[in-house]
């Protein structure tokens, strides 16, 4: 008897020793992922913090969003502010998933950017005064924002610049897996993720013409003022996006989302500017110089934008996001369309104020039908902002993200079209009814 016993414990302690490997081995590989999840909700926080810090309205006529366009020193400063923001502890959940909380006064914005004003604005649009009016477009005192991250090893696209250098680092003996495709993708058929694949591309060359038009030719002309003072470079504005590249696709973890960065070299931008003026421009206002200062004032060789696209609705049918039913307008593309004008109208600076007057008074329709939007049975998204104001700011910063799309003149009036997907509206809602439903 004594001898099977100690048989019996041998045998116990080779399987134990067996195992232990193994077991440190499914150890450091939970560690390793608490490290990637928590990295991607860090990068999540920062960068739904800067998409709310851009969204924030500065006047009538510009938003932060409008103003980081200026110049490179301007977005590194404001970015800088984002960086700044200290992020709350981690809370981890069974299923993998990390979430981190992160907030900025408002107050402090404003105070930074006054100072980003003083130090490196060149224009005249926007005058430090105007920063203190943020304290009446903005519903709140503080600003704040969850991220939520699984483990990956891959960031999203649109961070902060320099957020890379804060994040938690990979571990040292870290190798990335091969590359896969989310769980949630494998419910619908490539196809599917193909299309929305081609969706956020789509997209997101409307956002990179519309960040183009926002760059400075002189102290008190943009890229976008230019293409309005005539409807033959209005027509060809469009052009100066070809030869844009994708630089990356970004597939979400947890809802049918995906978004594609496009990238067009800053010397074809110039390029093609200074083909427009010396074909079509007939004013006095801009010259070849200036155009060719674009070049100084962005110091960089590429301008990118981020766009997002989700499969067509007949692919939805089947599939749930994280647990959570998908709405059918997900995939659809919200526009709207404004009118406005301006007692010089005849002139270009009179047609650009109209542009800009039809611009705001196309937004405002657009947030209309945004808080309109049924999230589940008799509540809508308006609802849910309300009840949860921390998301507001958000929100509000996806709708000033809209891209105009169109502008024309008849008569007195300016009339513009403005748009944006509802996949970016469904990705702050949805964010927020998983976190709510976690945490509930």
């Amino acid at each position: 008897m004594l001898f099977q016993h100690r048989i019996g414990l041998t045998v116990s302690l080779c399987l134990l020793g067996g195992s232990l490997p193994a077991l440190a081995q499914q150890a450091a590989s939970d560690a390793q992922n608490k490290l990637l999840a928590r990295r991607a909700a860090e990068a999540d926080c920062y960068r739904k913090l800067a998409e709310a810090v851009y969204g924030v309205q500065v006047n009538s006529e510009t938003y932060v969003r409008d103003f980081v366009t200026e110049s490179d020193e301007i977005r590194a400063a404001v970015d800088a502010v984002v960086k700044g923001v200290r992020l709350g502890p981690p809370r981890y959940y069974e299923d993998g998933v990390c979430e981190i909380d992160g907030e900025v006064t408002v107050a402090k914005l404003i105070t930074k950017l006054k100072e980003i004003h003083t130090r490196h604005y060149e224009g005249n649009r926007v005058t430090s005064t105007d920063f203190e009016s943020i304290k009446k477009t903005v519903r709140t005192d503080v600003i704040r924002a969850t991220g939520s991250g699984a483990p990956r090893p891959e960031l999203p696209p649109n961070l902060p610049i320099g957020i890379e250098d804060v994040l938690t680092p990979l571990p040292s003996n870290y190798s990335p897996p091969p590359s896969s495709v989310p769980a949630i993708w494998k419910t619908v058929s490539p196809q599917a993720r193909l299309m929305a694949q081609r969706a956020a591309q789509v997209d997101a060359m409307r956002k990179l013409l519309e960040r183009i038009k926002g760059l400075r030719l002189t102290s008190d002309t943009l890229v976008r003022d230019f293409v309005t003072e005539s409807d033959e470079i209005r027509a060809r504005a469009d052009g100066i996006v070809i030869g844009a590249r994708r630089v990356s696709s970004y597939l979400h973890d947890d809802e049918l989302i995906v978004e594609v960065t496009m990238a067009v070299p800053v010397e074809k931008i110039v390029e093609r500017v200074k083909e427009l003026h010396s074909t079509h421009y007939h004013g006095n206002k801009v010259t070849t110089t200036d155009i060719t200062n674009i070049k100084r004032s962005i110091q960089r060789e590429m301008i990118e934008a981020t766009g997002s696209g989700v499969p067509p609705a007949r692919f939805l049918v089947q599939a749930r996001s994280a647990g959570v039913e998908m709405p059918q307008w997900m995939g659809d593309r919200i526009e709207a369309i404004g009118e406005g004008t301006d007692p010089a109208i005849e002139t270009a600076q009179g047609k650009l104020k109209a542009a800009r007057a039809a611009q705001l008074d196309a937004l405002r329709k657009l947030a209309e039908q945004v808080y309109g939007l049924e999230i589940r049975s008799a509540t809508t998204v308006r609802d849910f902002v309300t009840e949860h104001d921390e998301i507001a700011t958000q929100v509000e910063g996806v709708l000033r993200g809209a891209v105009a799309e169109s502008a024309t003149f008849e008569g007195q009036i300016a009339t513009v079209r403005v748009s944006i997907p509802a996949a970016d509206v469904w990705s702050v809602v949805h964010q927020h009814i998983v976190i709510i439903n976690r945490r509930g």
